[in-house]
């Protein structure tokens, strides 16, 4: 990733803008509703298809601002669901990458759920390393395992739905 590059310096800002909107959005709608940790995480929309794109720093880039500018929005950046965030939004992005240079034939669905379930399991570790400090918490595996099968589905689907649509944009040349 060159960062002088003007136009780069463009699509990141564009990427982050979408991303941490998109994020806050859902954040705010997600506060209204009896559902305390359920969040499908739409704004990783954007995150996989940076990924599919092989803009991999891209991707880094944007997930880390867009979760610290929706923390600072939200005023919730120095809170534990910033680091929490903060490592399960890298780990994913880690074990996408990773799931897609195996070439194991898994496709988009494949590295969403991958990177979904990492997710999880990721925020269920910082969970019970800096808040709770009790194997309990590992009871919400099962559920958190459905949840990221089901929510790494719809971001697959979405990303592949747009990245169809955008072909012939020439707005953002990736």
């Amino acid at each position: 990733m060159n960062i002088s590059n003007k136009s780069t310096l463009t699509q990141l800002a564009f990427f982050t803008a979408l991303a941490a909107t998109i994020h806050i959005v859902e954040d705010l709608i997600m506060r209204m509703l009896p559902l305390p940790f359920i969040r499908v995480g739409f704004s990783n929309i954007v995150i996989l298809y940076l990924i599919c794109h092989h803009k991999i720093w891209e991707a880094f880039v944007v997930n880390i601002s867009k979760t610290l500018l929706s923390g600072i929005v939200t005023l919730t950046l120095l809170s534990p669901s910033t680091i929490l965030s903060l490592t399960a939004g890298i780990t994913a992005i880690v074990i996408m990458v990773l799931v897609s240079w195996w070439h194991l034939g898994l496709g988009v669905y494949g590295i969403s759920i991958c990177g979904a379930i990492a997710h999880n399991l990721m925020q269920l570790i910082m969970v019970r390393t800096i808040l709770i400090h009790s194997d309990k918490v590992f009871v919400l595996t099962p559920i958190l395992l459905l949840i990221a099968l089901l929510s790494g589905s719809i971001i697959a689907y979405f990303t592949l739905y747009i990245d169809r649509k955008s072909e012939n944009i020439d707005i953002i040349k990736l």
